[in-house]
């Protein structure tokens, strides 16, 4: 459903499931709630540099054209308009006085969600995408052929991993100072994130079932942490099993996964004699909210050796005896292109993650 507000009315764009269209003939029709999504507007033409210019980005945004009634429901709303009105919990009185009488939360961020290329178990990103060795041949070619190159094993799911963090990406040096200021700090977590109610616990998972059969997680006992002293916990090592649940999701052929998130306690210490500088291994900028790791499952019809039959799926959705590394131009494989998709449980913020799953075909 759609609708439109021109001058004096408001026009409803809908496309009516067989029930809808039963009950409209019988005029007993009636729109009993709604909700509300930005999918047309695409917010890359917002400049927050110019933003005190509204001559230059409002026009772009607010004369896009709206989409039309989709007959699919599931394709309807992607990007879903949320409310955090709960957040006025904690504001003191001034900030009330401030925001009355709307009284919606004092939000200044969204916590956006990102994926960390920087610890030593992270994948090594090539060709735009993330490599997944289908199996232990091809694991081990990798390996005597590739310096320095990081990928995902199916068959190892702890060597390596995704690690995705969810919290306020913003530059300090930008941001707003004070209170209410962009530095990655246990105050700013607290004041920012959790007391707006904007930290994602759980993390729902995409992932197309032809090739994926499962997930691999971390459990709540795993850290990511720094200290005044300059020590660090990073545990991300205790993996556990995860099977698609019944969650409908708008992708042909995909399953659902919730896994869960840990606190994301790397923190700036400024009163430190030691210089902690957790930017070296967070991805985000700002205050971090909760990170998470995983790992994926290949379906095992896709494991198997080069002397072995080729499984079907290489050919028709993906590409055969390919040479897609130059340090070895003679040594084949085939692959499939495939993206997982993440979402913040409690912000809804996503993100992709392009995956190739690499099979060594021969030399």
């Amino acid at each position: 459903m759609a609708y439109l507000k021109t001058s004096d009315s408001i026009i409803i764009s809908a496309t009516l499931t067989d029930k809808g269209r039963k009950l409209l003939s019988r005029g007993k029709f009636k729109i009993a709630k709604f909700a509300l999504g930005d999918d047309e507007i695409d917010y890359h033409l917002y400049d927050p540099i110019e933003a005190a210019d509204s001559d230059i980005y409002l026009p772009a945004l607010l004369n896009t054209y709206s989409l039309e009634a989709y007959s699919d429901r599931l394709k309807n709303i992607q990007y879903g308009l949320n409310s955090y009105d709960a957040g006025i919990l904690y504001l003191n009185q001034e900030q009330m006085d401030e925001i009355a009488p709307s009284k919606h939360a004092y939000i200044q961020y969204l916590p956006a969600l990102k994926q960390n290329n920087k610890l030593d178990i992270s994948p090594t990103r090539r060709d735009s995408v993330y490599y997944v060795s289908v199996n232990d041949e091809t694991t081990q070619k990798l390996f005597d052929s590739l310096t320095g190159f990081k990928f995902l094993q199916s068959n190892n799911l702890d060597n390596c991993k995704i690690i995705i963090e969810s919290g306020i990406d913003i530059n300090p040096d930008v941001g707003p100072s004070g209170e209410e200021g962009t530095t990655p700090t246990l105050y700013h977590r607290r004041e920012m994130i959790i007391k707006k109610f904007l930290l994602d616990q759980d993390f729902f998972i995409n992932a197309d079932n032809r090739f994926i059969s499962g997930l691999a997680s971390i459990r709540p006992t795993s850290r990511f942490e720094n200290f005044p002293s300059g020590e660090t916990i990073i545990n991300f090592e205790t993996f556990t099993d995860v099977v698609a649940i019944t969650l409908e999701n708008e992708f042909a052929n995909y399953a659902s996964y919730v896994i869960k998130g840990v606190a994301n306690l790397m923190a700036e210490y400024d009163y430190s004699t030691v210089t902690t500088d957790s930017i070296q291994y967070s991805a985000l900028a700002g205050p971090r909210g909760s990170v998470t790791a995983l790992n994926v499952v290949v379906d095992n019809q896709l494991k198997t050796n080069s002397t072995g039959e080729r499984d079907f799926r290489f050919t028709q959705y993906g590409k055969i005896d390919q040479t897609p590394f130059a340090e070895i131009p003679t040594t084949k494989f085939d692959y499939i292109d495939t993206t997982i998709y993440i979402y913040g449980g409690t912000t809804n913020s996503r993100i992709q993650v392009p995956l190739r799953l690499l099979r060594y075909a021969g030399a």
